[in-house]
């Protein structure tokens, strides 16, 4: 997988461009509760937090540009990783 967010930004891990100390991913999709219109040349702008606690980590986001959206997956109460104890 990569993610190319910038043409000078590259996250990946497939070994011929791996990222340092980025060994894996867990395969995640973001969706958009409401789908958003946009146009030729538009600057999209989503914000993203990796958050856990002690059993569990996931991910929280909300588009901010062309318009904001409500953050989702709080807490992860749609889709959350388990962590070993």
């Amino acid at each position: 997988s990569i993610i190319n967010t910038k043409q000078d930004v590259m996250i990946s891990i497939r070994p011929e461009t791996f990222s340092t100390d980025m060994f894996s991913w867990f395969p995640i999709y973001f969706p958009l509760r409401t789908p958003v219109r946009i146009k030729k040349d538009d600057n999209i702008e989503l914000k993203m937090w990796r958050c856990e606690d002690k059993t569990k980590v996931w991910y929280e986001w909300c588009l901010v540009n062309p318009v904001v959206s409500p953050i989702h997956n709080p807490n992860g109460r749609s889709y959350h990783i388990g962590l070993k104890s």
